[in-house]
């Protein structure tokens, strides 16, 4: 059986031909041909801000593996075989994952492999990690957290049923407690930055660690396309632009730069800023910039329900308020239930017995050292 990395390397026009596949960017011929911009308004000049996307997309792909027989072609055997699965999916979003695979290799017998490519091209394209229900199981012995895309679900359906809605009715209420410098402080919580948009602001409260969807620059490019779109735009309809939900991003863009780390806030800032170290955490630098204009609508401004995330902000002020015991305390907390109650009880009552005999023994002794002085007195030297 083979095995090769056919995308371990990826050049600055297959980069560009990624925004193209991703977002429709139209590139500058001065930008395609490696020569200094002269066009106003061409979106490679944001290409700079999308540096850690960029990272995370090669290590993305450099990790495909094909393992195929000979004979037998690879799922992927370039990066626009991994485009054209973009491509396909934006203009079929209605499209299950059968159909799809269908679609792509019918003459093509390395089905796992297949399937390997489908995932890669949805966690580029909409920044979830994503597997086969015959997968799941398998890859999360490595420690991953792939959510199953079942063979029959149309992509639509499945992107809607992973971000699922709910109700936190005291969020506004709590959100402006939630500072990522009091949970610092008080909780002892500390921030990672995940590359899976499902598990933003997911609490790990046995490690103290709150993961962050960092890829804020990702983010926005989904919101400069939908800024002068309908706010009721189907999933659907979202997808064949080749953007989240608009809610969506717009609300996990907001939990960062508005709820946790507010931009104009200078500790709340600094805490940021000692995250997109290289050294530390390696946070997408573009986290410490604020966009308003160019992805929002400064004449309709939108409301903020908190439906994809409120559920996990609630969590995070629960544990402001009551910290998970860790270290000593949480030594103590596990000796505090009525077992243990019982038991140094029972302990106490041996220890005032033990203590008590002590006592009774020792003014024994002091008694019968002073009848023996009595008796025996010490004659006088005098």
């Amino acid at each position: 059986m083979a095995s090769h990395f056919p995308l371990s390397r990826v050049t600055t026009a297959q980069l560009q031909q990624l925004t193209g596949a991703l977002w429709s960017w139209t590139i500058c011929e001065e930008c395609s041909g490696g020569k200094p911009c002269q066009t106003e308004d061409c979106p490679w000049q944001r290409s700079t801000i999308l540096t850690r996307f960029f990272q995370t997309y090669k290590e993305i792909t450099a990790s495909y593996e094909a393992e195929v027989r000979v004979g037998q072609k690879p799922g992927l055997a370039s990066h626009e075989d991994l485009m054209k699965i973009i491509e396909v999916l934006k203009l079929n979003p209605e499209v299950t994952r059968e159909e799809l695979l269908e679609k792509l290799f019918a003459d093509r017998p390395a089905r796992s492999d297949q399937e390997r490519a489908v995932n890669i091209a949805v966690r580029v394209m909409m920044m979830v990690n994503c597997s086969t229900s015959r997968q799941s199981s398998v890859l999360l012995e490595h420690g991953s957290q792939q959510v199953p895309w079942k063979g029959d679900v149309p992509f639509s359906e499945f992107i809607t049923s992973i971000f699922p809605k709910t109700d936190h009715p005291s969020i506004d209420q709590i959100k402006e407690s939630l500072r990522a410098t009091k949970l610092k402080k008080r909780a002892g919580i500390r921030f990672e930055p995940t590359d899976d948009l499902r598990d933003h602001l997911k609490l790990d409260r046995k490690r103290a660690v709150v993961e962050i969807f960092h890829h804020t620059a990702f983010l926005k490019e989904h919101l400069r396309l939908t800024r002068d779109q309908p706010r009721s735009m189907s999933v659907a309809n979202s997808i064949k632009l080749g953007v989240l939900p608009r809610a969506l991003a717009i609300e996990a863009l907001a939990t960062l730069q508005t709820i946790l780390f507010p931009l104009t806030d200078a500790k709340s800032k600094a805490l940021l800023l000692s995250l997109t170290s290289t050294t530390t955490q390696n946070f997408d630098t573009d986290v410490l910039r604020y966009d308003s204009s160019t992805i929002r609508d400064p004449i309709h401004p939108e409301a903020i329900p908190y439906h994809y995330f409120g559920s996990r902000l609630g969590d995070l002020y629960e544990e402001l308020a009551n910290p998970t015991p860790r270290g000593m305390e949480k030594w103590f907390e596990r000796r505090s239930g009525p077992r243990y109650v019982i038991m140094a009880t029972i302990v106490g009552v041996f220890l005032a017995i033990f203590f008590s005999m002590a006592s009774l023994a020792l003014g024994g002794y002091q008694a019968w050292v002073g009848y023996q002085q009595w008796q025996h007195p010490v004659p006088s030297t005098g």
